[in-house]
């Protein structure tokens, strides 16, 4: 579970943004920091709301939390206090170099490139169509 929470640091920046989860009378109503770890989880990984583990509650409740935030300008006030100062521990660069080919560049396509061949086997198992 390392690297997918917040350090404290990150997260007393980030808890001046996120509605409820203040103490009251009973405690507070909502767990934040849990909800911006399951965002991290969801933004890392790729995956979708119904992959999200069970340690960060129901997926059900992250979404429909997720879309009232979007809502309320939530999200949009807290990439607003963090690209300020981007945290480059986790900056991840790809240097792999995938190449197209030449048509995809508008290249003219070769002759004869788009029919099919018949492999080997096919075409001595059957019979000369036509005689010479």
């Amino acid at each position: 579970m390392e690297g997918e929470v917040l350090r404290d640091d990150q997260w007393e920046r980030l808890r001046e943004f996120v509605p409820g989860g203040r103490k009251g009378k009973r405690g507070p109503r909502s767990d934040g920091r849990l909800f911006l770890n399951a965002l991290l989880w969801l933004a890392r990984s790729g995956g979708r709301w119904r992959d999200l583990p069970e340690r960060f509650g129901p997926y059900q409740t992250a979404k429909r939390r997720y879309y009232r935030w979007v809502e309320q300008g939530v999200i949009d006030r807290i990439f607003e206090a963090v690209s300020d100062d981007p945290d480059i521990e986790w900056l991840a660069i790809d240097a792999t170099v995938i190449r197209a080919q030449a048509q995809a560049a508008g290249a003219r396509v070769k002759r004869g490139v788009l029919k099919p061949r018949l492999s080997g086997a096919r075409a001595a198992g059957s019979a000369q169509r036509s005689t010479p």
